[in-house]
């Protein structure tokens, strides 16, 4: 057991037991693991390598709340440190943090401080440009940056580069509406050990979008099966809004509104947009335009105070298909005040974590 073993020991041994045993037996063991290290002493020896393994782990398990506590703390110990290697490491897993939480001007200001410390040390890293761009909707810019990936990633042997990039690549095929080929971009690329599960749900819509009705089918158990491991609420809210997709008129509606529920208590806009913008996708084509339209305003004011161009557009076309069409306007990341002053006003309260009650009281 874990908690028999000294945290050294137990760390190794939980990697191995993925590899050997898989999510459905290692599982357990990452779990104690990483609660062993949330509650490991400041000034223990190899603290910075035993935050490292963790990071690594809730990724692993989709646990974004322990990736995130974990990731600042390796930040913390790094800076301790005053060395390059420690602090790039310490800001690829605060930046994805931020990312997968949709705070994308965070997450691009950590991935430009890792690019900064790699080219000091004469390397050039170019994955965190193209996860920002990819999630920015600069298609030209992610498609010339996903290009450097590869040949960097072939060069210096980092292929856990490429699954990054093609989920890249599945958020730009995904936020343009082009299904088969965002399924196809992470196809077979989310095993035990990936660390793009927060990415599952994605691969669902996909799926069921392209008529792929077995792969959405196992998707969603696969996806079961890990927020029991892991339910916290992003990974719950997943769950949810993955059964939706798959599920007849009569229970989806519950499904995408426990989405809602559980991804207004997860981190930062990121997967609340997503749920109000599939679920307001649903009522338009249930003929319910004028709830339909409340949603996908919502969605369309949080990925704006994001900067995610490419899913605003997405949903801008859903909001004129049901009547309630976007005027031409430059980006919200760039010039917020083109929002009216409601549209503001109820993108400011959804980003800091009103639910839709609240709204409506407001």
């Amino acid at each position: 057991e874990i908690y028999t073993l000294s945290l050294h020991d137990a760390l190794p041994i939980s990697d191995t037991a993925v590899h050997l045993d898989g999510l459905a037996g290692a599982g357990p063991r990452l779990a104690q693991a990483i609660e062993a290290v949330r509650h490991e002493e400041p000034a223990a020896p190899e603290l910075f390598q035993l935050l490292a393994a963790a990071c690594s782990h809730a990724t692993i398990l989709g646990d974004d709340i322990a990736l995130h506590e974990l990731a600042w703390r390796l930040e913390a110990e790094a800076r301790q440190q005053s060395a390059v290697i420690p602090m790039s490491l310490a800001l690829s897993h605060t930046a994805l943090s931020e990312l997968i939480a949709g705070r994308l001007g965070e997450s691009e200001r950590l991935f430009d401080q890792r690019a900064a410390l790699e080219e000091a040390r004469g390397s050039q890293l170019y994955i965190g440009a193209l996860l920002v761009a990819a999630w920015r909707g600069r298609f030209e810019e992610a498609a010339a940056l996903a290009e450097a990936v590869q040949e960097h990633a072939a060069r210096t042997g980092q292929g856990y580069q490429l699954v990054f990039r093609d989920y890249a690549r599945s958020v730009i095929e995904l936020s343009r509406g082009r299904y088969h080929e965002a399924y196809l971009s992470l196809e077979d690329r989310i095993g035990d050990t990936s660390q793009v599960k927060f990415a599952l749900v994605d691969m669902v819509e996909a799926a069921t979008r392209c008529g792929l009705e077995d792969a959405a089918t196992d998707l969603v158990e696969r996806l079961s099966r890990l927020a029991g491991r892991t339910p916290v609420p992003g990974l719950l809210g997943d769950l949810a809004r993955a059964q939706a997709l798959t599920a007849g008129a009569s229970a989806a509606e519950e499904l995408y509104l426990r989405a809602i529920r559980h991804h207004e208590n997860s981190r930062g806009p990121l997967r609340r947009a997503r749920s109000h913008q599939l679920y307001g996708e649903w009522l338009r084509r249930e003929r319910r335009t004028k709830e339909a339209r409340y949603e996908l305003r919502i969605a369309y004011d949080l990925f704006g105070v994001m900067g995610a161009q490419g899913y605003a557009a997405r949903t801008a076309q859903e909001l004129s298909a049901a009547g309630d069409p976007i005027p031409s306007r430059r980006d919200a990341h760039d010039n917020g005040g083109d929002l009216t002053p409601q549209e503001a006003r109820v993108a400011r309260l959804a980003a800091g974590g009103a639910t839709n009650a609240e709204i409506a009281a407001q």
